[in-house]
């Protein structure tokens, strides 16, 4: 990939994600029903007035919204950065997730709109709120050991490895 299409590529995603980050932006519920009762009234945040707490949800979904584009961009640079094509296959590669997402078990199966099928190769667990068809990056390490890793908008990264 020459460094004008990496630029345009890492521009247009910068634009792409910004704008999927905003349509997201009214998917988080807010603290009060992300969070168990208990959690909710241990963190002390029964306390805050409406006003308050609503500030804090848009905070939240800001914060989300800024690192999940962040980490994204990352993943470009890096790729861009490195170079290298194995089997002529992309380094980045962006779709989105068939249907809702809500987060990983440890063996989840994703299946994205081009057709390709990741397998989660990390056995960690997550639940984030529900999002219909996220966009995602997918990007693949160049060294001998290296796999995939998968960036959700909304939901973090994680590394996965392609069945199909």
């Amino acid at each position: 990939m020459n460094k004008f299409a990496a630029a345009a590529l890492c521009t247009a995603l910068s634009f792409g994600l910004a704008g999927f980050a905003l349509a997201q932006n009214t998917d988080f519920p807010g603290v009060q029903k992300a969070m168990s009762p208990q959690t909710y009234d241990a963190a002390g945040l029964n306390k805050l007035s409406p006003e308050e707490r609503a500030r804090l949800d848009e905070f939240i979904r800001g914060y989300v919204s800024t690192s999940t584009e962040k980490a994204a961009t990352a993943a470009v640079d890096q790729a861009t950065r490195q170079g290298k094509v194995k089997r002529n296959e992309p380094e980045v590669i962006e779709s989105a997730i068939v249907g809702r997402f809500s987060g990983y078990d440890g063996r989840t199966t994703f299946t994205l709109e081009n057709g390709q099928v990741y397998k989660q190769s990390q056995p960690v667990s997550r639940n984030y709120p529900p999002v219909d068809s996220p966009p995602v990056i997918v990007t693949r390490g160049t060294g001998t050991f290296s796999g995939y890793r998968m960036y959700i908008l909304g939901g973090g990264n994680i590394r996965v490895g392609r069945l199909k």
